[in-house]
């Protein structure tokens, strides 16, 4: 099979070779050659690493301040961003190094990739959300754009959430930079926020990738609860803006349904 012609990037932590071979012999098997990236290592960011990163308004709309890991996250795919608009890449498919693929996917990004103009940034391969995995309403299972010849593409309002693997094309990768130089939230959560940085979520259903249940999660243990143990004055300021989200979701739906 030949190699695709957009490039596939798998972030992968330079330690971490077992992840690397299985991520090569996975991605073999479907005839795709991937270029691993260094992932940034949350316990070795470097003061300019922390310098991205903005506390103040991570208290105010994450509702407490970001783990290290989740801060190496963020950069491993922003520098990817960086990387996509300095050598001027039209699209690219990123995937972290813990997931399943279905054999599908590379007909399904083949045939993203040949429509001449599509009105996606970015599609999300994967969700971690159960009500966007298996819709109930039509509220969640979004509006259908286009027939694939596995699956369905779709547009939701509504949050995806997970980054295990995504297509994004170059406008994509700017809005992200754009909106997300100064590191707020999780990758996919700040993704999420389309009613800011115009990334209207699309879908892929039935999802080609997925977390493997086998691996563990590089970013750790979220302590419980840890939005109750910030102070009186945080839990409001996240109130607040999240009662201001609520109302720029819903402008954004009306005025672009």
């Amino acid at each position: 099979m030949a190699s695709p012609s957009y490039p596939v990037f798998v972030i992968n932590m330079e330690r971490d070779a077992a992840r690397r071979d299985y991520m090569k012999q996975l991605l073999g098997g479907l005839g795709m050659a991937a270029e691993f990236i260094p992932a940034t290592d949350g316990s070795k960011l470097t003061p300019a690493d922390r310098a991205a990163y903005d506390n103040d308004k991570a208290l105010r709309i994450y509702g407490h301040p970001m783990l290290d890991n989740e801060i190496g996250c963020c950069l491993s795919h922003y520098r990817l961003y960086e990387r996509m608009a300095r050598d001027n890449i039209p699209a690219a498919l990123i995937l972290e190094d813990d997931i399943e693929i279905d054999p599908s996917l590379p007909r399904i990004i083949g045939e993203l990739l040949a429509e001449p103009n599509p009105s996606w940034n970015v599609v999300r391969l994967s969700s971690t959300r159960g009500r966007v995995v298996n819709p109930k309403n039509e509220k969640d299972r979004g509006k259908l754009i286009a027939k694939l010849s596995e699956g369905e593409l779709y547009r939701l309002n509504i949050h995806v959430l997970g980054f295990c693997g995504y297509l994004i094309r170059l406008e994509g990768a700017r809005r992200m930079l754009d909106y997300g130089r100064r590191i707020f939230m999780p990758a996919d959560q700040t993704m999420d926020r389309f009613w800011e940085n115009g990334i209207v979520p699309y879908i892929v259903r039935p999802f080609p990738v997925r977390a493997h249940e086998s691996f563990s999660s590089s970013i750790g243990d979220r302590p419980p609860g840890r939005h109750l143990e910030q102070p009186l004055r945080v839990r409001l300021w996240r109130r607040w803006q999240r009662i201001a989200d609520g109302i720029k979701k819903r402008l954004f739906v009306l005025l672009y349904p």
